[in-house]
């Protein structure tokens, strides 16, 4: 099992049950954003999870929120979507707001760090 994902496991399980609500309420709102910017490409969930070397059954349970998208996985729809990394963390509406408000590589990684730190 992939290492970040064990980590938000145990960040997710260490918060407060209000915490561990709004974490999982972020997580389906990736998953659906994800979804919106794949289909906004024509792109099916065999075809994009084919390129991405997982499963289609994976790629569902992200869409659907019921798993996290792990940081190597983000990365790959990233380049895959051609789209900024905000798109995943904005709302698609304030898209047009949000062009100037794309967030490096590198602050992923220290979310990604901060997380790791709270397992």
């Amino acid at each position: 099992m992939n290492k970040c994902f064990i980590s938000l496991k145990k960040f997710v399980a260490s918060k407060p049950k209000g915490g561990t609500r709004k974490l999982q309420e972020e997580i389906k709102l990736i998953g659906r954003r994800i979804r919106l910017l794949r289909t906004a490409k024509n792109l099916t969930q065999t075809g994009l999870a084919k390129e991405m070397g997982i499963s289609q059954t994976h790629l569902c349970n992200i869409e659907c929120g019921r798993v996290p998208v792990t940081l190597p996985n983000l990365l790959k729809l990233h380049s895959l979507l051609e789209c900024n990394m905000s798109s995943f963390f904005v709302d698609l509406d304030e898209q047009a707001d949000a062009k100037d408000k794309d967030i490096s590589l590198e602050e992923v990684l220290q979310i990604v760090k901060l997380l790791k730190q709270k397992g």
